[in-house]
Order: structure tokens, then C-alpha cells, then sequence
């Protein structure tokens, strides 16, 4: 049996334990802790409010009989492995100040751990949605000299909206003198960032073909990408698991070029055309952007790498039957594609 202890004094005494990097990258990891937990809740419309004086709020609506709870909020310095408790109290916990809000009633007062759970809390009817509100200050004490950037969380808002089509992240800036707002949706998922990134980025008739799916299986996956017939063509690859990307690559990236390879092997093969080709070359022609959740493996301690076979060996087989259903009604292209890969 674990035994328990005040949750809140550990994340103070070693922060890095929980969100790594002790700046803007460690913040982004428990604003993230947030909306990883509101979408295992059910809750996808969300508000972000950056004020003067380095205060950032949130605003939600909880659905009624949900997840997210008052009973979290009573529990907060027991320590509960599963959903919620690390958000909540990692926000309680590295705050100079912070204070919760259910329905306008005042439930929660914190500074720099210490907190109160007010009378209020007993008056909140759980059975009816609910709005929240969180409002809080980092700890300089911890995030030395940090200083919130709406770019930087935009960033973040950003990542999370095109890897879950669900979500609807409002950020509002009203640090300075004038109020920003972004509104960040993206219903098509990944496959509205590769046609953003196709207009955005090729000036010219270069991309050859786009394609995207999405499979479920104990793994989500989803995938999209364009081959480009340039030579002057700058790749983007992008790979995440869990939300959080993978920067060294990985199972799903390993996998998904495999399956194109593969493809491209057997199609050659058909046409008695000799074909060598490297991950590297093929790279070279892609925007690509792939997606995998679930209960995965991680290579290093800094989980940048992705180390699970299974998925490795599913999203190859998608990938290959992805592309060898496009092409059966696209007989010219693949001999074209053929040609590209050919040549060089």
C-alpha cells in the first residue's frame, strides 16, 4: 500500500521532477497537464485569459455529474495517481497565488501551496454544469525570471487543437494595451495544418499529392502528409504521441516510412522497375505530420523518442493500404512518383 503524503509539498520541493524545465517550456508542460485532463473529462471549450502582471486565467464549463470535480479539489494534497490530481495540484502548488472559482463562488485560495478550501465549495450542485475559474500566478521563486508569453502558450494551444479536432481554445491577451484573441479550432484535425502548410509554403505547382486517415484500434492514429516534386523543397516532418511531440522520431515515424517504401517497392516491382530507395530521399519530398495515442512506450528519460513495436507495425500496414487505395484510382501518379524518386 502507497502511503500518503501532501502531494503539494513534493512538486514545490522538486518541480523539475514533474514538469522538467524550470522556464517557458516547464510552464507549457502544466498548462498542458490542463487540457490533457479536460479532454479526458469531456470538456473541449476552453478559454485562456493572459492579464497584467503575469496572471493567466482559465474559464471552462464542466458538464454535469463530471470527472472534474469538487472532490478533486478536496483531496488536492493527498496524492491520487490518476487523472486530475497532478494538474490541479501542480498549478496550486508552483503558483505565487491562485484562486478558484465555481459558478462566482470563491472555493479555493493558495499561495505558494498553502491553500484553504472555503465553506462555499459545500453550496456547488454537481448534478447541473458548472463554470469554472482558475486565476494564477507563476512562483518566481520557481520559474525564475519568467515572464508569460502569449506567443509561447498560443503555441501551445495551437499543438493541442490540430492533434484533437474536439477542441475550441480561446486565447485572449490582455497584458498589454490592446486585446488580442485567438480562436484556435481545427475540425479537419491534421489534415487542415498540411493545406495550410502546402498554401503557406510552396509558391509554385510543386505538391503532387495529399493524403490523410485517420485508424483506431488500442492505439488512435492519425496521419497526413503531401509529397512535393521539388528539389528546392524544404521537408517538415512532425510526430507526436500523447500530445507531446517526439522530436528523435520513433516507432510511428519509422512505421509510416516503412510503409511507404514498402509501397513504392511493390509498385515498381509490377512494372519491372528496379527501385533502391533511402528513408532519407524519401523524406526529402514530405510534409508530414503523424499522430498516435495511447498507452505507449518511451525511449530516454527526455521521452522524445518513441519506442513501441506495436505501433510501429500497425501504422505500416495503414500506410501501405492508405496509399495502395489512392493509387488504384491514380494509376498515372504512381508512375510519376516512381519517376521522382527514381531520378535523383
Amino acid at each position: 500500500m502507497i502511503e500518503k503524503y501532501n502531494v503539494l509539498e513534493h512538486i514545490r520541493m522538486r518541480p523539475a521532477m514533474y514538469i522538467g524545465f524550470l522556464n517557458h517550456f516547464g510552464f507549457n508542460e502544466l498548462v498542458s497537464y490542463f487540457i490533457e485532463d479536460f479532454i479526458r473529462a469531456g470538456i473541449y471549450d476552453i478559454i485562456f485569459i493572459l492579464k497584467k502582471d503575469n496572471r493567466l486565467i482559465m474559464k471552462w464549463t464542466s458538464p454535469e455529474k463530471t470527472l472534474f470535480n469538487t472532490e478533486i479539489i478536496k483531496s488536492i494534497d493527498q496524492y491520487k495517481q490518476g487523472e486530475f490530481y497532478l494538474s490541479l495540484a501542480g498549478i496550486i502548488a508552483l503558483t505565487e497565488y491562485s484562486s478558484i472559482e465555481i459558478n462566482g463562488l470563491p472555493v479555493l485560495q493558495s499561495e505558494k501551496g498553502n491553500f484553504d478550501i472555503l465553506g462555499s465549495i459545500n453550496h456547488i450542485n454537481e448534478e447541473e454544469a458548472c463554470s469554472w475559474m482558475i486565476d494564477f500566478i507563476p512562483d518566481q521563486d520557481i520559474f525564475k525570471g519568467l515572464i508569460l508569453s502569449y506567443k509561447v502558450l498560443n503555441d501551445l494551444f495551437r499543438r493541442f487543437s490540430f492533434l484533437n479536432p474536439n477542441l475550441k481554445i480561446r486565447s485572449i491577451d490582455e497584458s498589454g494595451d490592446e486585446q488580442q484573441i485567438n480562436i484556435f479550432h481545427y475540425s479537419d484535425g491534421l489534415a487542415e495544418i498540411i493545406d495550410y502548410e502546402v498554401q503557406k509554403r510552396l509558391q509554385y505547382d510543386f505538391c503532387f499529392f495529399t493524403l490523410n486517415f485517420q485508424k483506431k484500434t488500442e492505439y488512435s492514429y492519425s496521419v497526413a502528409f503531401a509529397f512535393v516534386d521539388s528539389q528546392i523543397f524544404k521537408p517538415k516532418i512532425k510526430m507526436y504521441a500523447n500530445y507531446k511531440e517526439t522530436i528523435l522520431g520513433g516507432s510511428l515515424l519509422d512505421g509510416i516510412i516503412q510503409g511507404f517504401k514498402m509501397f513504392l517497392k511493390k509498385e515498381a516491382a509490377k512494372r519491372d522497375i528496379k527501385l533502391n530507395i533511402s528513408s532519407s530521399r524519401l523524406k526529402k519530398h514530405l510534409l508530414l505530420y503523424g499522430s498516435v495515442q495511447g498507452d505507449l512506450t518511451f525511449l530516454g528519460s527526455t521521452r522524445w523518442k518513441l519506442g513501441t513495436p506495436k505501433v510501429q507495425t500497425e501504422i505500416k500496414k495503414f500506410m501501405y493500404e492508405e496509399l495502395k487505395l489512392y493509387f488504384a484510382n491514380n494509376e498515372d501518379k504512381a508512375i510519376h512518383i516512381l519517376q521522382i524518386v527514381q531520378d535523383e
